[in-house]
């Protein structure tokens, strides 16, 4: 089939949360205001496929459509109950059909602004990219487009041989609405233990959203999906264990899987960037994703303007990260701790604060020391010994 030649400034392939986090950067920086766009992806997102979580300690570029925040959490396992202030930080919901929505409402305003500026939409498979010296090429099923630069977050398969550590931070979770006042709609549950954990680090996540309303998620570490029946099962499990005798309807289910792992993602070619997880903005020990999109964002930007390239160079600290992921990565696939009492342990020895700043690759040095001493000693040292 013969390709339709189309060329622009700036490609984006794939509109989810890294490619519109991004194109939402570029009609703001005004140094690329005279810049043609193309957001490339298969269709239009038009229900909510997901949510994203996050906490911050100000408002973020995205506040005006935060879903519910929470101040408080609460982390359980079988002996202990840990009540945790989050301040100064909130933790966070974006509904997905909320995001897509605001940034294509955002893109439209800029068009708007500047009716001489391409900002374009195509909606085809992506087949096949190619760097050039001085220019990209996306091929679609229909377009061969040529831009200066082009983003992508399109994730292609990880090749066994590639990683040391994989593991699946796979969920499924139920919206639920409970015939009774139950739930404080300021505290969430961030880790909820007592599920069995023989298998697999395993947990509840619950996000209340008012006194009857709540995600109930049931979240696993393990290098295996689950069939869909056994999530609900241990879902129901839960609820009856405890909230017993109380009916309740499922208003919506939302599930998916985030890798966590060691895999060196590609990084920036030139002419061809990757962003989000296929540009390695997925934390391996957490699976959180949305605050280091947005951060990555920005940075991208930044180095952009200052020295005329979109190419981020990691700092040491960084990589020093990437480390620490490693080992407890390391510590969970080979069971050598169980993962209740680590986590329990991590924000028990730790203030709140501190930890989320850790967990976001943005605590200091000294921080990190502290945070690693409070740790168990054999598990890491183990494992210390076996990633060097």
């Amino acid at each position: 089939m013969r390709q339709h030649a189309l060329s622009y400034d700036i490609v984006i392939a794939g509109m989810g949360c890294a490619g519109l986090s991004l194109a939402m950067r570029l009609i703001h920086a005004h140094f690329l205001s005279s810049f043609s766009i193309l957001l490339i992806d298969v269709a239009p997102k038009q229900e909510n496929d997901r949510t994203w979580c996050f906490w911050e300690d100000q408002p973020g570029w995205f506040e005006p459509i935060v879903y519910h925040r929470w101040t408080k959490a609460q982390l359980h396992t079988e002996q202990h109950i840990l009540h945790m202030q989050l301040q100064p930080f909130a933790y966070k919901m974006i509904r997905g059909i909320d995001f897509y929505r605001y940034a294509h409402e955002q893109l439209q305003q800029a068009r708007n602004n500047n009716p001489d500026r391409r900002i374009d939409y195509l909606y085809e498979p992506v087949l096949q990219m190619e760097r050039e010296e001085q220019y990209a090429i996306v091929h679609t099923t229909q377009h061969r487009v040529q831009a200066k630069y082009v983003f992508y977050s399109l994730l292609s398969s990880i090749p066994p041989a590639s990683y040391r550590y994989f593991l699946w931070q796979h969920f499924r979770g139920w919206f639920v609405h409970m015939h009774a006042s139950v739930f404080d709609p300021e505290c969430m549950v961030l880790m909820d233990f007592r599920v069995p954990q023989q298998e697999a680090t395993a947990f509840m996540y619950v996000l209340p959203f008012s006194d009857c309303d709540a995600l109930i998620e049931y979240t696993v570490f393990s290098p295996h999906l689950l069939d869909a029946q056994v999530y609900d099962a241990c879902i129901r499990n839960y609820l009856q264990t405890h909230y017993p005798g109380l009916t309740y309807d499922i208003t919506e289910i939302e599930k998916g899987a985030i890798p966590m792992t060691d895999y060196a993602f590609p990084t920036a070619t030139g002419t061809l960037i990757p962003i989000g997880t296929a540009g390695g903005q997925t934390k391996a020990s957490t699976g959180y994703t949305f605050s280091f999109i947005q951060r990555h964002s920005d940075a991208l930007i930044k180095a952009w303007e200052k020295t005329g390239k979109p190419l981020v160079k990691s700092t040491l600290h960084e990589r020093a990260f990437r480390w620490y992921d490693q080992l407890l990565l390391h510590v969970l696939q080979h069971r050598l701790y169980p993962g209740d009492a680590l986590f329990l342990q991590l924000f028990q020895n730790n203030s709140t604060p501190t930890v989320l700043r850790f967990l976001s690759n943005q605590s200091s040095w000294a921080e990190d020391i502290r945070i690693i001493a409070s740790l168990p000693t054999k598990p890491f040292l183990k494992a210390l010994l076996s990633i060097r």
